[in-house]
């Protein structure tokens, strides 16, 4: 068990519907629906996510499938699957990580003083 705080989703458990919630989690089983967390998400190594999420930090060491806002940055691992939509101001795509889809850096993006923004 995890003593940091973080909330776990075990390997042998699936959850379909929404999570909501201010403490870290981390998924090693299956989550289909909608998670919205003021703290990271981390879908772990054998964990999957499938659906919309909205949280702090995103980690993906496993199978993530869907739309993802983070208020902070999306952290895709290696070996990590991840297909659809993730929204960031930062985003780090590590060697051998597996990425299929749209992403969307320009998050809450102001333009510098005296800059031209074009679109």
């Amino acid at each position: 068990m995890a003593n940091d705080g973080t909330a776990v989703i075990g390997k042998a458990i699936t959850v379909r519907g929404e999570i909501e919630g201010r403490q870290a989690l981390r998924v090693e089983g299956l989550v289909e629906g909608h998670i919205r967390l003021e703290a990271e998400l981390v879908v772990g190594e054998g964990g999957t996510v499938k659906g919309e999420v909205h949280v702090a930090v995103l980690t993906v060491e496993g199978h993530f499938d869907g739309t993802a806002a983070c208020d902070e940055i999306a952290h895709l691992m290696p070996g990590c699957d991840v297909t659809g939509t993730i929204s960031s101001s930062r985003v780090v795509v590590e060697d051998g990580a597996l990425f299929t889809g749209t992403l969307d850096m320009d998050v809450g993006s102001e333009p510098i003083p005296g800059e031209a923004r074009h679109g």
